[in-house]
Formats: structure tokens, sequence, C-alpha cells
């Protein structure tokens, strides 16, 4: 069929043949009837094994999904995207409709190449506990009647309801977790401690530029001076990780009142999330609110309502990336030799005696003490959300109806960031304060009919509407820097202080329309309709239209209905589906030159300024995205074995992209419909029940999608298209993230060795002994995003016990890991200690210019420049970014009810469960694969971020 349920570790022998999906404006489908690929799954899957962004628990369980965390922490973003990004620069993230409602997903802060802290995005505040299920709508002909939002596909999530319920039902559900830094990861060498050119440091001086250089003698307990003048035994003192980190703990509380009746029903749900992170003084407190009510008004009027107010108290966030700030930084790097919790300093939190500055306690005024960097500096954010929705449906007659819907997401966020007093790259300090009021308005209205009898086994299914979005957003930043009064954390407190101020409003108008006739219930073909008004494409005397249509067809032949295929075959089903939609027409004013007024007037009078550094070309069009998949839903042996398998083909033209601007225009670049990227690829669900009885049920499952794109072209002169870029070992700056035509979706493009024929590193005498050679013209090391995911699941029943796990990977995508290359030129790695120790010499692995191979032996101050010549080239930081892990298991009881009898329980369930366990592979040196330090289309970059945790916990579920 064109949808597939996720298996909970609950079986039971029934067979589901009549499933009914969410679809697109939230209208319920029977999946026997859908053209296209839509999977749904149910919120036991979120809401038993929980993250602190619940999207993150559909990793691997989703065809044709790929969901990305990253090393930013427990409160960091997730990039989530379907069947492969749309677009070369803009957002290629899905739309997320919650009870219908559209909501914001805006990333609240992301780090580049100087740092940054995540804040976390959108749909993180969603609780998942309230979840009742998740329906993702893949293709164009699933997402279409969403409009240009859905080009990047539809996440429809449905929160419960009080459906069911018998008099007043009370549920609580309770989740402890616990986050363990996974030590089986970091191999670094323990064997050469602090120094430089195979000494150890002899003075307090020398010890405190070389804390984070390895490249000293053999550790064997001798007494060695230390930076603060203290001589102690060098040796290797243990995971530097082990002692800064701490295991991270996430309590999760769910208490639901839910009543049902034949006039309709209601649940109202508290929640209260307190996570403290695995970096210190990192914490996250979310405190969440719903109610969801169905009430029938009379006969004919139903009325559906959807409050829920989110109070969030995010403390502490860890800086990522680049080091001033990063505690993380020099944590990792600190030489075997060394202890971190020396820099506690003398009160314990990183600073001197007074209090205020910090602790010196690395060579660079740009690494910062990591215990002062997470006690003294500010990085906070208050948010505060409200998702409301309400929904009427009027019965006309018995197959025609009007619906109404209208809804909000509104939030308003604070996020204060500060430099301490006493910082060293920084000694006066300053802070930024920021306030962001975002707000969208959602309505539509339609009329439709369900199951129009047309003729004697011809019906129809069919509904039109019109609908408008508005979008607008308000913020204030005020940064003030120099403290006057130290420690004092106040913008009121700061000698020179600056203002700005922004706004944005955009609006999407919108008329729609949908049709399927149904031909004696096993042949159904759907057609959709959608046209949109964009406000960010209006401009008075405008030649190119504001405006685009896009259409979508689909087909679906239920063969089985139609023919006998046995007793064997209890479903078989071709599907195929073509949609256009579009996409891209997000940002306001990019049509026209837009101005701000400076602060500080010119003798009295007002100045301004032009905004952005991009020549606006307000002829500009969205972009128009064609997609075109196949489909086969096949179920046999009693549905004991199941195949979805879907081909889809989708390619995006007129992406808007950058052109070359002449320098002396001032801009860097205009604007055009230029770009074009294709996506093509295989999504295939296999599903196995080899046994299935009243006592034992087992189910195994296979998910694995593979996605081929390509950039086909770019801009004026098909240049490549330039990303982010690396901070890079000692801020060389050797590689670009990069979309060049021809190629895959962004290229890690950068400098590389210099090799023979035979792929052999070429080396070059300098200094009088061998080099290797770096080319500098840059070429392409690998891509950031994998083509291929595949997750393996399995899930058994035994009697009242029940268990599951899922193993999840990614293949065929690179990462550009900063941290191992430094680890190289610091003498950290395991690489830089040939098999027989430093100071026996080493003959480096290679050729010389003229083809022989390298013969000489280098010393140990000879090795130490190899290795940091070594690392100035990008390619000694690639790495495939291949890997298999353990992702999710639990193991639950459920309480029999006969030992519940005479208490109010009705039902009790406690499972265990798991997250990220341990990995069955990993292709990259002493990080997690999934380390990028942003959630962006920037992907494959890592760079010193936090580490990746392993959890377990326990979950219980109680209902009354």
């Amino acid at each position: 069929m064109g949808s597939s349920t996720t298996v909970n570790a609950q079986l039971s022998a029934d067979n589901e043949l009549d499933e009914v999906v969410v679809t697109a404006l939230g209208v319920k489908r029977n999946t026997k009837a859908l053209g296209y690929s839509v999977t749904q799954l149910e919120g036991g899957a979120i809401s038993s094994n929980p993250s602190t962004n619940a999207i993150n628990a559909l990793q691997g369980k989703v065809a044709g999904v790929m969901i990305t965390g990253g090393a930013m922490g427990s409160k960091g973003s997730s990039r989530v995207v379907i069947r492969g990004a749309s677009s070369l620069s803009g957002n290629n993230q899905p739309l997320y409709v919650v009870d219908g409602i559209t909501i914001n997903n805006n990333n609240l802060g992301a780090a580049g190449m100087w740092g940054g802290t995540d804040f976390g995005d959108g749909i993180s505040s969603i609780n998942p506990d309230d979840v009742e299920s998740i329906s993702v709508l893949k293709g164009g002909a699933a997402a279409a009647l969403y409009g240009s939002r859905a080009s990047n596909g539809v996440i429809i999530i449905t929160t419960k309801s009080g459906l069911g319920s018998e008099g007043i039902g009370i549920e609580i559900n309770s989740t402890s977790q616990f986050d363990m830094l996974n030590n089986s990861l970091w191999d670094a060498q323990t064997i050469y401690g602090s120094g430089n050119l195979g000494e150890a440091p002899t003075s307090a001086a020398s010890a405190i530029d070389n804390l984070y250089t390895s490249w000293g003698a053999r550790m064997e307990g001798q007494n060695v001076m230390q930076f603060d003048g203290i001589s102690r035994p060098y040796s290797y003192t243990g995971s530097n990780q082990d002692r800064f980190y701490r295991t991270g703990t996430t309590f999760a509380n769910t208490v639901s009142l839910s009543t049902s009746s034949e006039k309709g029903n209601t649940r109202f749900s508290f929640t209260n999330m307190d996570n403290d992170d695995i970096s210190p003084e990192s914490t996250l407190d979310r405190n969440s609110m719903s109610v969801n009510t169905s009430q029938k008004l009379g006969d004919k009027i139903t009325l559906d309502a959807s409050l829920k107010y989110i109070l969030e108290d995010q403390s502490g966030n860890p800086n990522v990336s680049d080091g001033p700030g990063n505690a993380n930084w020099i944590t990792k790097q600190y030489a075997p030799s060394v202890d971190v919790m020396w820099g506690l300093g003398p009160n314990g939190n990183g600073t001197q005696a007074d209090g205020l500055n910090e602790y010196v306690f690395s060579e660079g005024v740009f690494l910062t003490n990591p215990f002062f960097a997470q006690n003294m500096n500010v990085k906070d954010l208050d948010k505060e959300r409200f998702i409301g929705a309400m929904n009427i449906r009027w019965d006309l007659a018995d197959a025609l109806y009007v619906r109404g819907r209208v809804g909000v997401d509104r939030f308003d966020a604070h996020r204060t960031t500060s430099e301490a007093y006493g910082i060293r790259y920084k000694p006066l300090g300053g802070i930024t304060e920021y306030k962001l009021a975002t707000q969208s308005i959602d309505a539509d209205l339609f009329l439709g009919t369900d199951n129009l009898s047309l003729a004697d086994d011809v019906t129809l299914t069919a509904f039109a509407g019109i609908s408008s979005y508005k979008n607008k957003n308000e913020s204030v930043s005020i940064t003030g820097n120099d403290f006057i009064v130290p420690g004092l954390v106040s913008y009121a407190n700061t000698k020179n202080k600056s203002a700005s101020y922004g706004f944005s409003e955009k609006q999407i108008n919108s008329a729609y329309g949908s049709a399927e006739l149904g031909f004696m219930d096993y042949a159904f073909l759907s057609v959709t309709a959608r046209n949109d008004w964009f406000s960010t494409l209006s401009l008075k005397d405008k030649k190119a239209p504001n405006n685009d249509l896009y259409t979508s067809a689909s087909l679906s032949l239920v063969l089985s209905d139609a023919l006998d295929l046995g007793s064997n075959v209890d479903f078989l089903k071709f599907r195929a589906g073509y949609s256009q939609v579009a996409g891209g027409a997000d940002d306001p004013y990019r049509l026209n030159l837009s101005y701000s007024i400076l602060g500080n007037p010119h003798l009295g009078n007002p100045m301004g300024q032009i905004n952005g550094s991009q020549i606006p070309n307000s002829e500009i069009t969205p972009f128009e995205k064609n997609e075109t998949e196949f489909g086969v839903d096949l179920r046999m042996f009693d549905n004991k074995l199941s195949v979805d398998a879907t081909y889809y083909d989708n390619e995006t033209s007129g992406d808007i992209v950058g052109v070359s601007a002449s320098n002396t225009s001032g801009y860097s670049s205009a604007l055009a419909n230029l770009g074009k990227v294709s996506n093509k690829g295989i999504e295939l669900l296999l599903k196995v029940k080899p046994i299935v009885t009243d006592d034992f049920a087992m189910e195994l499952s296979l998910n694995y999608t593979n996605n081929d794109s390509k950039v086909v072209a770019t801009n004026d002169t098909d240049g490549m298209v330039s990303l982010d870029e690396p901070r890079g070992v000692n801020g060389n700056r050797n590689m670009r993230v990069m979309h060049i035509v021809g190629e895959r979706y962004g290229a890690l493009y950068g400098t590389s060795f210099k090799r023979d024929a035979n792929g052999a590193i070429v080396h070059e005498n300098s200094a009088g002994y061998p080099q290797p050679v770096i080319d500098n013209n840059r070429k392409i090391l690998g891509f950031g995003v994998a083509p291929t995911q595949i997750g393996i699941g399995a899930s058994f029943r035994y009697k009242d016990w029940n268990a599951s796990l899922l193993l999840e990977g990614k293949n065929g995508g690179q990462i550009m890991s900063g941290s191992n290359a430094e680890m190289l030129g610091r003498g950290l790695h395991k690489m830089t200690v040939p098999a027989g120790g430093r100071h026996a010499g080493w003959v480096p692995s290679g050729v010389m210019e003229d083809g022989s191979a390298v013969s000489t032996s280098l010393n140990v101050s000879q090795q130490q420049n190899y290795w940091n010549k070594y690392n100035d080239a990008a390619e000694a930081g690639i790495y495939d970014a291949d890997y298999m892990r353990l992702r999710n298991v639990s193991i639950g009881y459920n309480i029999p009810s006969s030992s519940l009898e005479g208490t109010a329980i009705q039902s009790a369930t406690i499972s265990i469960i798991g997250k990220n366990l341990f990995f069955l592979s990993n292709s990259v040196d002493n990080i997690d694969p999934e380390s990028a330090y942003n959630s962006n289309n920037s992907q494959g970059l890592e760079y010193w971020g936090m580490p990746v945790p392993r959890t377990v916990g326990v979950n219980v579920n109680l209902k009354f």
C-alpha cells in the first residue's frame, strides 16, 4: 500500500489491510486509495523512547527520510531531508503541520566557521508524550496541496485526543534517562606527554606553552614542572573527557486527563521535562500544557480545538566549532600528561583568586579555560510558545460538508549571550540581548464530498477551498561591550552600546482543489491543483507573475481486489504519481532595495544605508520542482510478508541563486532563477512476521533508502556555488562546501596531497628531510551528504513481555574532521606514534618526486614538523562517514491485569530503554560520524563539537 505503519513492540496476528492515514490538510484516507507513498508511525514509537527533540525518534524508521542530529548537545537542532535536497542554498527541510496547522521550525542559533551556539529548532518544542501519530508525506503528489511551502515534503503530527476513554481516564507517563560519554570512540595516544620536539617541559613557562602539544618525552612517571610551577609525575592522567563531562539526565513526566462520550471527547495533559546535558552547567527545563477537544454541536456540526502552551528555559548552551568560548576544544586537546581538573583554579569555576579573571590554562588567549567558558559565560534562552488550532465541520448532506480551520503559532524568545569580564580574548567582556517575536496564522475554508456515488461502482471524493498564510517577525537586539563594574552581567553595565531592530512580514493566499475517482473500490485516480499568490513576489509594475499554479495526479490500482491472485496474496497494489510544486520564494524584500536608518547622525542630520550585499531582482519567481514516482505494495501469507517499494525522480529548476556581480557595483552577487538540482532514489520497506501466536510473536523489518543527487546547473556561468567553510587547522581555511555542476550535492572541496599514479603521497626534501607536497589547487575530497541509509528492526512479544531494537546506519558520505586533523599536528593522534616509538625513528609512507620510495628515517623533531605540514592539507581530515549503530533498544513488561485487581490502576507497563548504545562499525577515528556542528546545507563539517552520548533509561506508564 501507499503507507506503512511502523511496528510497535506489541504484536498481534491481525490483518491490517484497511489502514487509515492522515494526509494533506488533515484529511484521513484509506491507504488503498493512495497513489503515492505515505508512511505513518504511531505515537508509541516516539513516546516510549523519547528524545529532547521528538523528531530524532524517527531516525532509521522511515525510508526516504534522512535525519541527522549533530554534536551540538541535547538542545541542538535536527536536520531532516526527504528525498534529497531541492535547493542549492535555500531551506531544504520539510514543512511541519501539527493538528492541521503549519508551525515555525526556524533555528534560533547555529555555529559557523567562527564558532557559535545552537539554541534548538521549532519542532523540538513538541512534546513526545502528546503525539498520537506522525504521517510523512514524502513526494510532491502527497504534499502538493500544501503548496510552495511543502516543496521539501511534509511531516504531519496529530496529537492525542480523549477518544476511547471511559469516564475520566488518567494516564501517567514517566521517563528517566541517563546520558553517558561514549569512551569507546576516543582513541588518542597515551604514550607521549606535553612538550615540544621530544622534550618534556622544564619550566612553568614552557609547560603552559605546551599544555595541548603532545610532542614531549615518553611518559615514565618522572617528575616534570607543570604550568603552575609545581612538579608532578609525568604520566598519563586518564581521560579528561571523563572528568570534564558529566552523566547527563533527562526526567520527563506527563500527567493527562481524558474523557469521552457520544457527544465528544477531551484530553488535557501537562509535561515537565528537566534535562541536564553532559556539558557542565548546561540545562533545559520545558513545561508543556496541551488541551485537545472534539465536540458534536448537534447532528451536523463538529468542532475540534487544539491548544498548546510551552515554556522553555535553556541555560549554559555550549559553544562548538571555533576555539573562543568552546570548552570542548581545549578539553579534548590537552596532552595525556595534563589533567583538565587543574583548570578549576582556586575557586573551582575556572577563575583566578579574584573570582573574575580567567584562570590561565592554555597557551593562547583564544583557547578558553573550559571551566571558565561553561561557568562564567552566559548562553541562555527563554521561550514562550502558543500553538492553537480550531476546526469546524458542517455536514450539509450525507456526502457534502463544509470545513473551516484557523490556527496560530506564536512564540517569544529572549536570548542572552555574554563573554564574561576577565575572559582573556576579550578582557572587559560584553553582552548581547536579543528578543524575537514571531507569529504565523493559517486559515482554510473548503467544501468537500466523501464517497459520493456518481454511478454504479464509481465514487467521488473531492474538495475545493481557499487559504491564507501570514507570517510576521519582529526582533530587537542590543549589544554592550566593556563592563564597567566587574562581574555585573547587565547591558546597563557596559560602556559601548548599540542596538538594532528587525521586522519582516509575508503572506501567501491560495486556492486549491482535489478530486479522487474510485472505480469498484480497486482503482483510484486522484488529481490536485493549487495556486499560490506570494507577497514576496509582489511589486508594482513587476512583469514576472507573483503567483504559481502546480498540479499533481496519482493512480492507485489494487490488483488483489481486481483479480484472483490466490490465497497467498493478501494485497497487491501498484501506484504511480506525477507532481509539480513550487518553492523557494520565502524571503521578503528581495525584489527591491531596502534601507535602514543609522543610529548615529552626521552633523545633526539623519543617515541611512542600503541593506544587504546582494543586488535584488524584481523578476524572480519560485523554483519549480517536478517529480515522478512509481511504487508497489505487496502483502502475502496472511500479512506475514510485506514489501513496500518506491522509485522516484525529481528535479528542481529555476532555483534562486546568486550570480556574479561586478566588484565596482558594491555588491557581492545578484539574484537569478538559474539553479537546477535532480534527485533519483529508491525506498524499500520489507517486513517479515515469521512467528505470530497467542503467546509469542516476532517481526523483522528492513528499511532502505538510496538517493542519487546531482547538481545540474548553478548560476550564469555554471560556476561553483559556495557555502560554508570550516575554521581549519591553525586557521588555514583549506576547504569549503561547494555545489559543483555534474557532481553530487554538497562537495567537500579543498586542498590535497600530491600523489603519483599509484596513489602514493609525493614528498619533497625540505629542511633536509622528506615532507609531503601539498597541492593547493583544490579538488573534490568527498560529499557531506550520505546517499544511503539502512534501518534493521526487530520486535518480539512473549506473553506480557515485549522487546524491540533498531540498527541504523548510513553509507557513502564523507566528513571533514577538523578534530582529527588538529590531533595530528598536536601529536595526539595515534597515527603520530610509530610502531617502535617516536625516538626509534619513522619512515613516512610514500614516494619522492623522482618516484623512488621514501627511505629517510625521521627523528622526533622531524616527525613533529612532518605532521604539522601533513595536516595543512584538508585531505588529512577527510574520512568516510559510514557507520552502523544500535540506535534504539527497549525491553518492556506489561503487568498482568490480574495483578492489578483491587487497585485503581487499569494497566501498567515498565520498559528499559537505550539509545546509541554502541557501533557495529564506524569509519571515523575518535568521533561520532554524526558530529556535524550545524544543521544547514553545509553538511560534513566537524570541528570540536559536543560528544554524542549513549543513553539508558526507564519508562513507566500507568493508566487509571
